[in-house]
């Protein structure tokens, strides 16, 4: 498993990086399987994500009672799903997220991920969110990025390094 540490992520940083990923060419579905304690950031990196599309990043809101949302910008679609009141895995597979994790152009986030982690695509993109300062909106998060699929984790890779301030 391929792990990645990102510690003082401030809300700043966590824009920069939805931009580095949105900017980044794929031909592949993403899928970010997004866990975190309450607050910690999970529907706010959809929001970024979202902006980083083109799309209108306010129209992004939990979808903890709807369970799936879904956004078409102009080159991407963004599937946003919550599973925190999902009941059970016959529930989940009700939602048709199959459908989402293989449709070209697609971005799934499925907040609070790990409720159905055998669920999840091979090629998820692990991300866990804590938060590392005072409070949500002024402090930084440490954000852990993981993935098996070779072909996402180079992506990771050049993103990342892209990210990083020339020296």
């Amino acid at each position: 498993m391929n792990l990645v540490t990102l510690d003082q992520v401030d809300l700043k940083t966590l824009a920069r990086l939805a931009d580095a990923f949105v900017r980044e060419p794929i031909a592949f579905p993403v899928c970010f399987a997004v866990t975190g304690t309450l607050g910690a950031g999970k529907t706010r990196w959809t929001q970024e994500l979202a902006r980083a599309m083109g799309l209108d990043a306010s129209e992004v809101t939990s979808p903890t009672f709807t369970l799936l949302r879904t956004y078409q910008a102009a080159q991407h679609t963004l599937h946003h799903v919550d599973a925190y009141r999902v009941g059970d895995e016959d529930e989940w597979w009700e939602l048709g997220l199959e459908e989402c994790y293989q449709e070209p152009n697609a971005w799934t986030v499925i907040e609070w991920a790990d409720r159905f982690e055998d669920a999840m695509p091979l090629e998820a993109i692990w991300m866990r969110i804590d938060i590392q300062g005072d409070s949500r909106d002024s402090g930084t998060r440490q954000i852990q990025l993981r993935c098996s699929d070779q072909e996402r984790w180079q992506w990771i890779q050049r993103i990342l390094r892209d990210l990083q301030p020339a020296s």
